[in-house]
């Protein structure tokens, strides 16, 4: 176990309550998790006016600061707080980049000479390859900023973490593999610790959304549920066109879409064109306690997303949650999801094998309870948060140590 003295520095551009996308809830989870292991954890994020301190417990504090809130924010949430990074970073014993899509630190590590750690939650290349392959009339002008514009500069500063970090954390194999084959990562360097989740955290989510809306009438259709970020790579348009046809077996169906992002309007003009206005609801942005409400209560998850650097975090919510997911068949979902076992896994972006999954799952109750079930073990055993806080223990306490011994 690591020594409580420990001061360790997360640092994320996004941190709930504001934001709750994959990343910044597994910074939050693991800066709780840290702290409750004992060690002092400082988190130092943006999405605020001016810089504030907020002390969450004895262990914890949360640094939120200032930057400009269009793309690049993440660039942008560097740059505006560079110089209290020179001068905060010196006073702990590790910096993690926990979500920097390309940290600047390797700029000025050399003045702090703090040991540095790098998660990599997704890969460069990786993504602009997936734009190269869809039609460019499904992207949205937000995708090709988002790929495209933006790569060379991100590329360049994960190379920089590449070369100069003293460590990297992968949150799934086939990301490994992409960082390995194309950026040159060194194996001896690199952990693969995938995703975790904390099922009680969730279920207390639920419940408090519950206890707050006692009035809340349950839903008497059959309810489909997707999350995530509406860009291109959530798959989100191959599953507004496999609803016709789970519609035409099955006319009591609703598909519900929680998240925002620059492909709504697209979504928005595809339900319409296929006359799905009553049956398919972009509900945008909602709190964290509803959504994990609503994904409680739902009766069936689908998430087909083409890109992930490992095992996706909503989908592990949902199997948390013990419900069945369906979803694309990728290297990153075989990682969580084993097929007809504890998900469902269906041929890339191709809509009647989506559709036709969904209907199967929507007609037998014992299957989607089975595999729903299987799932919540799954999570149980091998995704528990606190099982995996103590493998990023681990690595911490090595790169402290071997940091020391290279200094004597």
């Amino acid at each position: 176990m690591v020594s409580p003295l420990y001061k360790i520095a997360l640092v994320s551009a996004a941190y709930p309550p504001y934001t709750f996308g994959g990343i910044d809830i597994q910074t939050y989870d693991l800066a709780h998790g840290l702290s409750n292991n004992g060690l002092d954890v400082t988190v130092f994020c943006g999405l605020s006016k001016k810089k504030e301190i907020i002390r969450e417990n004895e262990n914890l504090s949360i640094y939120r600061l200032p930057f400009f809130d269009f793309y690049p924010r993440v660039l942008w949430f560097q740059l505006m707080n560079q110089g209290l990074f020179r001068k905060e970073f010196k006073n702990f014993d590790l910096i993690h980049s926990q979500n920097t899509s390309g940290s600047i630190y390797s700029f000025f590590r050399n003045k702090t000479k703090t040991p540095w750690i790098v998660s990599f939650h997704d890969h460069q290349l990786r993504r602009l390859s997936l734009l190269l392959k869809i039609n460019p009339l499904n992207l949205s002008l937000g995708d090709l900023t988002y790929y495209s514009m933006g790569y060379p500069l991100f590329e360049y500063l994960s190379n920089l973490e590449v070369k100069n970090a003293d460590h990297y954390i992968i949150c799934g194999y086939s990301g490994f593999k992409d960082f390995y084959n194309y950026n040159k990562i060194k194996q001896e360097k690199t952990t693969v610790i995938p995703n975790g989740v904390n099922p009680d955290k969730l279920e207390n989510l639920a419940k408090l959304f519950e206890e707050k809306n006692p009035l809340i009438e349950p839903s008497n259709s059959f309810r489909l549920f997707t999350s995530g970020r509406l860009y291109t790579s959530k798959g989100i348009q191959y599953l507004i066109r496999a609803m016709p046809k789970v519609i035409s077996v099955n006319p009591e169906v609703s598909l519900e879409i929680y998240g925002k992002g620059p492909l709504l309007p697209k979504l928005l003009t595809l339900i319409n064109d296929l006359k799905l206005e009553k049956k398919v609801f972009c509900r945008g942005h909602v709190e964290y306690e509803e959504l994990m409400y609503k994904l409680k209560t739902c009766d069936l998850t689908v998430y087909p997303s083409l890109n992930e650097v490992g095992a996706s975090l909503s989908v592990m919510e949902a199997m948390a949650f013990g419900k069945a997911v369906v979803a694309f068949d990728y290297p990153f979902t075989r990682e969580i999801l084993d097929h007809s076992d504890t998900g469902y896994l269906v041929k890339p972006k191709n809509v009647d094998e989506l559709s036709d999954a969904v209907c199967l799952l929507i007609g037998d109750k014992k299957l989607r309870e089975r595999i729903g079930e299987n799932a919540r073990l799954k999570i149980l055993k091998k995704h528990n948060w606190n099982d995996v806080i103590k493998k990023y223990i681990d690595v911490y306490d090595k790169v402290i140590s071997e940091h020391k011994d290279n200094s004597k």
